[in-house]
């Protein structure tokens, strides 16, 4: 066998044999095995305490091959005699090793004693181990809470099982405005006497129950753990554990309020998809700002000479307020001024007036809404009695809730003018074979009815003559003289080029209508168009049709009757 012996190892010179030896051997490794010391090293104290106890004359680690340990250094680069007797065994604290102890006199065999005590070494060798282990897991455990009171905003406490803290450390002292030792000494109860809930927390924990909770100290939110602490025969003491989650709440609401924030812009946003008037689109408007604030109420306002009157309101108001309503808003203070200027107006609940706040406001928003010149502003507003401030969030909000409330007023505008348009004659302002069609339609169902068919005469000539702006303003003039002449209950249509239907309501006589188309032409006359005529043909509705096309053909057929027997006279 080959290699340095065990005698060359610093400590590795045989002792005394006998349990005093070996319990000074078993001392040297635990102090071995605590320290620093590397697997080389242990190896051989393991080996020096084995050898030593066993009475061994070499240990050696096989598969290597290496002598760890011998009685006479002379026999370690000797190779092993004949008849030798050898023990193979491991060692807890160096388990990746296989060890082989040697004894050269075949008479001194290995015993059951031996053995026994071998057993008996490797378990207090694995109590070492174990210790040794332990030692290091609490260690690296220390460094890692150390760590953690460092960097995290925890709090650590302990008190005993009078209530005094002996311990409070961490870096939630700091979030509080402590420093590290003015907790200890004093009573747990009497610290945490002013915050709810937490005495009952602590009673229990010094019951023997574990309990958390969330707790609001000051300013600071702390997710908080209550531990029963031993010894079990001095109940009573406490470790509390507190983790300052006031930033992760924080920004959790602000999540929260950003998500139900991006909601309501949404549903906002529909409220424009709707076809609906105005004061419905206004009403929706109100409805989501409440409920999206939870509380208050809400209203729009329009303006008089002097005042902002109420419209649209959502919510309820405090009967103490109702009478504020009803009154309005007076437009002459600098508030009114401000919102007549375009101006939005945020009222926190130090600017509102005292005897406002005593009645239950506490703040108020009012936002301009700009329609147009003819309908004139609308106010916006929104009350509250809590909280007293409005957040940058909240305003981004009420702006876009007016500007819905405005672009729906505008969108309702241009749909109503596009219909308008769609069923208007752009030349004379009537409406047009659509709005003939849906009127005629209407007025069949609503009950009977007159039906004149009439066109204007002598239009080609006034055109080929004296020019289409001519003629164009005699079509006018016919439209303002048969609206002049059956207006009020009548409706006045153009159909395209002279063609005219007049539909009038009830039973009247069909003379007065053929006299009324007579008396429009001679209107038309006396306006400067002396050679325009018109002809003109009446149905009764139900009497003599039932249906829209059959009233239409009856009064038409009439029409060019008239025109035919004015051409053969």
């Amino acid at each position: 066998m080959n290699g340095p012996g065990r005698a060359e190892h610093p400590g590795s010179q045989a002792l005394p044999t006998g349990t005093p030896g070996v319990l000074e051997r078993l001392a040297q490794l635990g102090e071995l095995l605590d320290g620093p010391a590397d697997l080389t090293d242990i190896q051989a104290a393991a080996a020096t305490l084995l050898g030593e106890a066993l009475c061994a004359d070499l240990i050696v680690q096989a598969g290597g091959g290496r002598p760890l340990w011998a009685v006479r250094a002379d026999l370690i680069a000797a190779p092993l005699p004949e008849g030798a007797v050898t023990l193979a065994f491991t060692v807890p604290c160096c388990e990746s090793a296989e060890w082989l102890a040697v004894r050269q006199d075949p008479q001194r065999p290995w015993t059951a004693q031996d053995q026994a005590l071998l057993r008996t070494l490797g378990q207090l060798l694995r109590q070492i181990e174990v210790r040794r282990q332990q030692r290091r897991t609490v260690e690296a455990l220390e460094r890692q809470l150390q760590l953690a009171l460092n960097t995290a905003p925890l709090l650590l406490w302990a008190a005993d099982p009078d209530g005094t803290v002996q311990l409070a450390a961490g870096r939630g002292l700091a979030a509080l405005h402590l420093r590290a030792g003015q907790l200890e000494g004093r009573s747990i109860h009497d610290l945490l006497s002013g915050v709810p809930r937490v005495p009952d927390l602590v009673r229990r924990a010094q019951q023997g129950e574990t309990v958390n909770d969330l707790v609001q100290v000051g300013p600071r939110t702390f997710e908080s753990w209550y531990l029963p602490l031993p010894p079990p025969d001095r109940p009573g003491s406490v470790l509390g554990i507190g983790y300052d989650v006031t930033e992760l709440l924080e920004s959790r609401q602000a999540a929260q309020t950003a998500q139900r924030q991006a909601e309501t812009l949404l549903k906002l946003s529909r409220v424009l998809d709707d076809q609906q008037t105005l004061s419905r689109a206004a009403q929706d408007v109100l409805a989501l700002i409440v409920t999206h604030f939870g509380s208050g109420w809400a209203a729009l306002w329009t303006h008089v000479p002097g005042w902002f009157r109420l419209i649209v309101t959502h919510g309820d108001a405090p009967p103490a307020l109702q009478a504020f309503q009803e009154r309005g808003i007076p437009d002459s203070d600098r508030y009114g001024q401000a919102l007549l200027a375009g101006q939005a107006v945020f009222l926190s609940g130090d600017q509102l007036p005292g005897a406002v706040r005593a009645l239950g406001l506490q703040a108020a928003a009012m936002m301009p809404v700009t329609l147009d010149a003819v309908t004139g502003p609308r106010i916006l507003t929104v009350y509250r009695s809590d909280p007293p401030v409005w957040t940058d969030s909240e305003r981004d909000l009420l702006f876009a809730a007016a500007r819905t409330v405005q672009v729906a007023h505008r969108r309702l505008e241009s749909l109503q003018r596009l219909q308008t348009e769609a069923a208007t004659d752009p030349l004379t302002g009537l409406g047009n074979r659509r709005a003939f069609e849906r009127a005629l339609r209407d007025s069949l169902q609503a009950g009977p009815c007159l039906l004149i068919s009439t066109d204007l005469d002598g239009l080609k000539r006034v055109n080929d003559t004296e020019g289409h702006p001519r003629g164009d303003a005699l079509l006018r003039a016919f439209a303002s003289a048969l609206r002049a002449t059956f207006q009020p209950g009548a409706s006045v249509f153009r159909l395209g080029g002279d063609e005219f239907m007049v539909i009038v309501p009830g039973v009247p006589a069909i003379a007065w209508a053929l006299d009324g188309v007579v008396r429009a032409a001679r209107s038309v006359q006396q306006a400067g168009f002396s050679g325009a005529s018109a002809s003109a043909g009446v149905a009764r509705a139900p009497d003599e049709a039932h249906t829209a096309g059959d009233l239409i053909h009856l009064s038409d057929a009439r029409m060019y009757d008239m025109k035919a027997a004015r051409r053969r006279s």
